[in-house]
């Protein structure tokens, strides 16, 4: 009897408290009035139909008039029924109201019964919600706050009435997002029009015949403007209202004498004061007015602009979103940049969203990249400019050291060229003195034969005849000692007792080239006693040496006492590069000596006499220059394999890099885990992509025209290009005779050595001369300029000329970019130190493989660090080394900055280079040959000769020779840098090994980036789970803290919700508790 009395607890309690016989009569009572049942009466107030025939009424369509009063009676029944009754209609009943009100609203023309048809149901709708049941099925119909806020119309006030306390009712429920779902009803409600959301609202409170009316408006604005929790929403939600015209209505309704509704201004500016004082705080206790603003300088001037127009607001509106932004020396000037209509969007939350943007119907737009990119780019914009500025002068200051190198280069050589001019002028000198010295020793050979006969003079003299001289040598006279004063050898020491004497070695040659022999030895080995002196204090020259023995064989020196023979002495070394020298002579009545050593890598030598071998040779050390064997690592679990190039150890020089490389200074055991966990034995898939190129042939169209000497082709191009230019022929040939620099330009004179006809054409037109008047503009273009001696040298000349400093500068900064690419690549420390760190990982995860134990690597291994990748798939080594040199080893992360110019190197083709420095040469030698020997002519305006030689020929040779030693310094670099990482700088080129590092690096750097975007995103997630999870922590506590007016997840049926929730806000109740806030 209560639930369907739809009684709350308050009033059940009288009830339960009477006696048990007043209890029967009221259920006897109860009972008899159910059990009745009949149709609809005249009567609009009697109600006497089921739930049932009330949805059929509302189905079946019934005219105006019979809806007017089949609603009357639905609202009696929903608030005389009980709540069982409620819920039998709302099954049904609620989406049929519902659909007769949307009809309602979208008709265009609007009658009399048609609003009083609407009222009916917005009253209808209210007594529905007067329970928990039928409140909930409101809130879960997502047309229903929609239709409600399509029904706040002005011109009908009593429905507007209803409608707006149903809407401030909705507004303090209590349930989660229903703010966010009433404020986009309202926003699409008056979007359907182009009007503020917040329009119809701003005129009901306008209407003063209508005082409830004003006063529901004032509950509505509380309501939605206290709702909030962030204080940034409720100082936003309260602008925009007072922008649509509040402010100018709130002085008119303080005026007014009403309780009701003084009570909601009074809620408005009491909760308007807090949200000051809370902001106030934020601002460092700064109190601001924020309805009138200081206006000052240029404020006056905007603000007498603007003031009574309508963008007035508006302005006012920035200027209080104004004070919401943070107080960060980089962030702030960064929201001033911003345009008028962005600014709420990005400073009304912390993240840089409008917290209620989907009811503004604006650009959707996340400034949050905006923001952070302007933040970075004001810190380093300063930076960046000194940077270029200091990068460009250094550049500059290399450039001019590269010059001047190559100058120094160029002087020492000249310099070593006089040194070796010197040399042999001094050799010349000595040769001289020499020959005049000779000229003395022939003379006393010849006194000293004729002095002293020999036996056998007839047999053993010869007539020796020189430059100037003719003389009688004997094989009997010794030489003369040597003069103090020249550079002779000494004489060869005397022989063992017993023992033969050697020949004495040959006198110098002569100036005739005749060597004179040297004299016999004397038998018996004897030494004769010397001769007397000669007069005038000269030395007299020693005896001559014994005679040969008999067989002409020299016998070896004696052996010493007690012993044996001496073996034969050891086979000198091949020389490097060529043949091996001749074995020794045999030893007297012995075998043959061996022959000699074969050179490395060849068969091993036969055993000497009596089967004796010689000794082996030294045994090469297993690793080169003092190298220590890399250590073996042993691994517990299998780990993925670096396809690297392994350099042997036969290749590696003595200064190069992996001669000091230490690498195990990384290791410990917290990389050795890393590895392991990162790394594993998963294979990994390859893709293969196919690509397919078409390439279209367009054949060529010639257009034959007739003509005396050129082909059509041809005159054809010459016409094209005398129309291109429009100069008069007299004219172009005098721009070319006189070089007019002025006037020439490359365009010119590439297109007139392109379509210029050959010298036999131009030979031919020039017969044609007196019949010029009767040939096309072509040929008369080609006899004009056959008068023009040796044209096309000159053509090309003139253009080498114009494009020379083109050239320079195309070649120069490569051979720069090259040059300091590999200097800076040598002294690299951190460069170094990860070469280190790779080879270090790379024999670690390859133990136990053919590739463990590596001495170093080839560079271009680099450039496949990433294809290894982890055992999940999600990582590749690549990644994993930027993570351990940010951790671990942060001075690696330089070495991006110290090889700067790698990627500038890595484009230069040492090939195209060459080309293009043999190409200047070729060109400044034939313009050299031109110009020698060029015809001398009358002409005076041909100043070709005099401006090629004087002003260009003798600049662009010192240009080149700086050029070109320039270039051989970076390829003796490159040369140096390729011993120094061990590989062939000839199988290798420039392009290649500094391509492969300029990728590396810049992979390296996107590894860094994908790190800490991956870091990034990953504290992002845990911090947006500890927020949820807080969030979610305190709206318990706060639920817990807070009375709500209606609990909503109670079990049972509530009745009189809608009459509990507007008693509350018309005393003001519902608001007490929501300004309960911490002031942040």
């Amino acid at each position: 009897l209560q639930e369907d009395m739809n009684l709350n607890e308050e009033r059940k309690a009288p009830l339960r408290d009477k006696d048990l016989t007043t209890k029967r009569e009221m259920v006897v009572q109860y009972i008899s009035a159910t059990a009745k049942s009949g149709g609809l009466k005249n009567s609009k107030h009697e109600c006497t139909l089921s739930s049932q025939e009330y949805i059929h009424e509302l189905r079946s369509g019934i005219s105006e008039e019979k809806l007017l009063n089949c609603l009357e009676s639905l609202r009696v029944s929903l608030t005389s029924n009980p709540v069982s009754w409620v819920n039998n209609f709302g099954h049904e009943g609620l989406g049929l109201l519902l659909d007769v009100l949307e009809k309602l609203l979208d008709k265009k023309q609007q009658e009399s019964i048609d609003k009083k048809n609407q009222h009916k149901l917005i009253q209808c709708l209210k007594a529905f919600m007067n329970n928990k049941y039928g409140l909930q099925r409101i809130l879960g119909d997502e047309r229903s706050l929609l239709l409600l806020s399509r029904a706040i119309d002005p011109k009908q006030p009593h429905m507007m009435t209803e409608t707006v306390k149903i809407l401030s009712a909705i507004c303090i429920v209590g349930e989660e997002n229903i703010l966010d779902k009433l404020l986009g009803a309202i926003t699409t409600a008056a979007e359907r029009h182009n009007r503020e959301r917040f329009s119809h609202i701003v005129e009901g409170l306008e209407n003063h015949e209508f005082l409830q009316l004003q006063v529901a408006c004032m509950q509505l604005i509380n309501a939605l403007v206290t709702s909030p929790e962030d204080l940034d929403f409720r100082i936003h939600l309260r602008n925009e209202v007072l922008r649509c015209g509040l402010k100018k209505i709130l002085p008119g309704l303080k005026d007014k004498d009403n309780e009701e509704l003084d009570i909601q201004l009074k809620v408005f500016d009491e909760n308007k004061e807090e949200d000051l004082i809370e902001l106030s705080h934020r601002l460092n206790d700064i109190r601001t007015e924020m309805e009138y603003p200081l206006w000052k300088w240029l404020f006056h001037l905007l603000y007498n602009m603007l003031k009574d127009t309508s963008s007035e607001n508006y302005f006012l509106s920035i200027l209080q979103h104004f004070l919401l932004i943070r107080s960060d020396y980089y962030v702030r000037p960064q929201y001033y940049k911003i345009i008028e209509e962005c600014v709420s969007q990005i400073v009304l939350h912390c993240s840089g969203m409008d917290p209620d943007f989907k009811c503004r119907g604006r650009m959707d737009v996340d400034f949050t990249h905006l923001i952070d990119a302007c933040v970075d780019k004001a810190k380093v914009e300063e930076s960046e400019k000194k940077a270029a500025e200091f990068s460009r002068k250094f550049d500059e200051e290399f450039t001019a050291r590269q010059e001047a190198q190559a100058e120094l280069q160029k002087r020492e050589e000249k310099i070593k060229e006089l040194e070796t001019e010197i040399k042999q002028l001094r050799t010349q000198v000595i040769k001289l003195n020499h020959s005049k010295f000779h000229r003395f020793f022939v003379f006393c050979f010849n006194f000293m034969s004729n002095l002293l006969p020999s036996p056998d003079e007839k047999n053993s003299s010869f007539i020796f005849q020189g430059p100037g001289l003719t003389g009688k040598l004997t094989e009997a006279a010794p030489l003369p000692p040597p003069l103090p004063s020249e550079n002779v050898p000494p004489p060869p020491a005397p022989p063992l007792p017993g023992g033969a004497i050697p020949p004495p070695p040959p006198p110098p040659p002569l100036p005739g080239g005749a060597i004179p022999p040297p004299p016999p030895p004397l038998p018996g080995g004897a030494i004769p006693p010397p001769p007397p002196p000669l007069p005038g204090g000269a030395i007299p020259p020693p005896p001559p040496p014994p005679p040969p023995l008999p067989g002409g064989a020299i016998p070896p020196p004696p052996p010493l006492p007690g012993g044996a023979a001496p073996p034969p002495p050891p086979p000198p070394p091949p020389l490097p590069g060529g043949a091996a020298p001749p074995p020794p002579p045999p030893l007297p009545g012995g075998a043959a000596p061996p022959p000699p050593p074969p050179p490395f890598g060849g068969p091993p030598m036969p055993p000497a006499l009596g089967g004796v071998p010689f000794a082996p040779f030294p045994v090469i050390p297993a690793l080169p220059h003092g190298m220590k064997e890399k250590k073996k690592y042993k691994l517990e679990v299998t780990m993925k394999r670096i396809n690297w190039s392994k350099i042997e150890p036969q290749e590696i020089a003595e200064n190069s890099f992996w001669v000091k490389a230490e690498e195990d200074k990384f290791e410990n055991p917290e990389l050795f885990a890393k590895l392991a966990l990162t790394f594993g034995t998963q294979k990994k898939a390859k893709k293969a992509v196919e690509e397919s190129e078409e390439k279209k042939i367009v054949q060529p169209k010639k257009r034959i025209k007739e003509l005396r000497i050129l082909d059509g082709k041809t005159a054809q191009n010459l016409s094209i290009f005398l129309g291109s230019f429009r100069l008069p022929y007299e004219e172009i040939k005098n721009i070319i005779l006189e070089v007019d620099e002025e006037k020439l330009s490359e365009s010119l004179i590439q297109n007139l050595v392109k379509n210029l006809p050959e010298q036999q054409e131009l030979n031919a037109l020039a017969e044609l001369k007196d019949e010029y008047n009767d040939l096309a503009e072509p040929e008369q273009f080609g006899v004009v300029m056959s008068s023009v001696k040796m044209l096309r040298s000159r053509l090309n000349g003139i253009l080498f000329r114009l494009m020379f400093e083109e050239h320079v500068n195309n070649i120069k900064p490569d051979i720069v970019a090259v040059t300091l690419a590999c200097e800076e690549l040598k002294k690299s420390e951190s460069f170094s130190k990860l070469l280190e760190l790779v080879l270090f990982l790379g024999n670690y995860m390859n133990s136990g493989s053919r590739n463990a134990q590596s001495l170093g690597f080839n560079i271009s291994f680099l450039c496949k660090i990433r294809d290894t990748k982890s055992s999940d798939q999600k990582t590749t080594l690549l990644h994993f080394l930027a993570e351990m040199c940010e951790e671990n080893y942060r001075d690696i992360l330089k070495f991006p900055d110290e090889l700067r110019h790698v990627e500038s190197a890595s484009k230069v083709s040492a090939q195209t280079l060459k080309s293009n420095l043999d190409s200047m040469n070729h060109q400044i030698q034939r313009l050299e040959n031109d110009i020698e020997n060029f015809p001398k002519t009358q002409d005076e305006h041909d100043k070709f000769v005099e401006k090629m030689s004087i002003s260009f020929l003798h600049s662009a040779r010192e240009q080149y020779e700086k050029l070109s030693n320039m270039h051989n310094n970076m390829t003796k670099l490159y040369e140096n840098l390729g011993e120094y990482f061990t590989f062939d700088p000839k199988v290798i080129t420039i392009e290649e090994f500094f391509g492969d590092l300029s990728n590396f690096r810049t992979l390296f750097l996107e590894a860094l980036k994908e790190n800490n975007k991956r870091r990034e995103m990953e504290e992002k997630t845990k911090r947006a789970k500890l927020a949820k999870e807080k969030a979610e922590r305190e709206k318990l506590e706060r639920q817990k803290k807070k009375q709500q007016l209606i609990d909503m997840n109670k079990e049972g049926d509530e009745t009189g919700v809608m009459d509990c929730l507007l008693e509350a806000l018309q005393s003001g109740a519902a608001f007490r508790d929501r300004r309960k806030r911490i002031p942040r």
